[in-house]
């Protein structure tokens, strides 16, 4: 038996002695990346052993300053890894990392060997969050102003007029615009316009646009501006026999939206900031929805529907003209001429269109501006750059008076 327990105790201990060689201690040639670790697995002092980092899943080594990998093969489990804003500009070892899911790269410099290689682990289902390193800059006379800022505790809110077209030449903006949205942390757009659900919109496009008891546009419009809507939208290469189901108010935003295609004007600034806020990440949080935004429309009555067809049945050539003169208020950033543009009448309104511009301007901006207060009394610390339209900030009750009237201090920036 002793001979027994004796040979036990040899296997035991050579199995003991070979565990012993594996568990050599692992050492990391980054401070950083090294102390990222050992904060993660709770062991400030002694040596590392690779079994220390059995079982670790996910791990967080953003803005810890570190430059190399190297040793990060180890970690033979991790799934989740965030290696946000560090000095890294060597990703090789992560494709070391067999069961690796996500990794987060962003604000790292990544050169275009790095982007393949980040490219390939994409291909390998890997999913990466990165950050070209093309970064926007506006310059001190750039395009572009209506910019306001709130600030309350720790949070900001910077308040940017928008326009909802656009040519190309409008970008980059004015400095001050583009490092207000390089501060943020939270775009917030009257509509996420990036991330909208086809099947939904389109369902209550046919609810609110369209006629649901079989007539068409023909039976509720007088003959001549059928007449004028049907040579209109030929010339816009649109059968009116396509879209004969649809309301006055529809078919008035179909020719307004197929002629600013046609012109060449969809680089509108809200489009332009929450593409860039994809790319870059950025949390969005809209003010509005697609419904409540087409409502405004849907419920005009059927006279001022077909007011408003009427006032877009124009020449393609005189639209231009008149966008081109926006598009240039615009960019010269002047409130009280972009104001007058905008409101000036050539006779009193009607009691309809002082209620449509009530509902469209008025009602919206007081329910902005309590979005607005939400952020700004809940003080999380974030940075958010709110894209609306122009005339939300310019014209009375508009989103800027109305916070000041809450007390709030708002710096006109630019």
């Amino acid at each position: 038996m002793k001979r027994l327990f004796a040979n036990l105790l040899i296997v035991t201990l050579a199995l003991v002695i070979t565990a012993c060689q594996s568990e050599e201690a692992v050492s990391f040639s980054d401070e950083q990346l090294e102390e990222g670790l050992r904060a993660e697995v709770e062991k400030t002092d002694g040596e590392l052993y690779e079994s220390d980092f059995d079982e670790l899943v996910e791990l967080d080594l953003s803005g810890l300053g570190i430059q190399d990998l190297t040793g990060i093969e180890l970690l033979d489990d991790l799934k989740v890894l965030s290696l946000e804003d560090n000095e890294i500009n060597d990703f090789s070892l992560l494709k070391d990392l067999e069961s690796l899911e996500e990794v987060n790269v962003r604000s790292n410099p990544i050169d275009e060997e790095q982007q393949a290689l980040l490219d390939e682990l994409t291909e390998q289902d890997v999913v990466v969050h990165f950050t070209e390193e093309t970064e926007v800059v506006g310059s001190p006379d750039g395009p572009g102003g209506f910019l306001w800022k709130v600030e309350n505790g720790d949070t900001t809110v910077y308040l940017q007029g928008t326009i909802h077209a656009g040519t190309e030449d409008f970008y980059p903006l004015n400095e001050k615009i583009e490092d207000a949205y390089r501060e943020a942390d939270v775009v917030v757009p009257e509509i996420d316009i990036t991330d909208l659900n086809v099947m939904e919109v389109q369902q209550l496009t046919m609810d609110l646009g369209a006629y649901q008891d079989g007539t068409t546009i023909e039976d509720h419009i007088p003959e001549d501006v059928y007449s004028d809507l049907s040579a209109t939208l030929d010339e816009l290469g649109l059968p009116l026999q396509m879209v004969e189901g649809f309301k006055p108010w529809f078919l008035s935003s179909t020719i307004q939206q197929l002629m600013t295609e046609q012109l060449g004007f969809m680089n509108g600034v809200d489009q332009y900031f929450l593409d860039r806020a994809a790319q870059d990440d950025k949390e969005i949080i809209a003010l509005e929805t697609v419904e409540e935004q087409l409502s405004i429309f849907a419920d005009t009555s059927d006279d001022y529907q077909i007011q408003m067809l009427e006032e877009s049945l124009v020449d393609i050539d005189d639209y231009e003209e008149d966008m081109l003169e926006l598009f240039n208020l615009y960019k010269e950033g002047d409130v009280d001429e972009l104001l007058t543009a905008l409101t000036e009448e050539e006779a009193e309104p009607t009691a309809e269109e002082q209620a449509f511009m009530e509902a469209l301007n008025d009602e919206r901006n007081y329910g902005m501006a309590d979005t607005i207060t939400e952020f700004l009394e809940e003080d999380n610390g974030d940075t958010y750059f709110v894209i609306v339209g122009s005339l939300h900030l310019i014209m009375e009750p508009h989103v800027v008076s109305i916070l000041e009237e809450e007390g709030y201090e708002v710096e006109h920036v630019y």
